[in-house]
């Protein structure tokens, strides 16, 4: 038997990120679940490669994470976003030809 964690994300006010990640975890042959799990584990190797943080600037709380979080998934969105338009622009070029 596997143990369960569980984390309740919130993602007040950010439909669009929600619906951005169901396209995105898609496009991969993901489910929404294994693609954010995938994400934070990524976030956090990257993190724990980093270089250690000084006592005074140690993270203290979520909202100082939020931004590093964000850039992460942007840069990642970025890239597959990109990808995703490439392929509908050369659908759409196959249709109109």
């Amino acid at each position: 038997m596997t143990d369960r964690c569980q984390l309740n994300l919130r993602l007040d006010g950010r439909r669009d990120l929600l619906e951005t990640i169901k396209d995105v975890a898609t496009a991969e042959g993901l489910s929404v679940n294994a693609w954010v799990v995938r994400t934070l584990e990524q976030a956090a190797n990257q993190a724990i490669a980093a270089p250690p943080i000084q006592p005074q600037t140690q993270v203290s709380e979520i909202s100082d994470i939020e931004p590093v979080l964000d850039k992460l998934l942007d840069r990642k969105l970025d890239t597959l976003l990109a990808a995703k338009l490439a392929r509908i622009e050369e659908r759409l070029g196959k249709l109109s030809a």
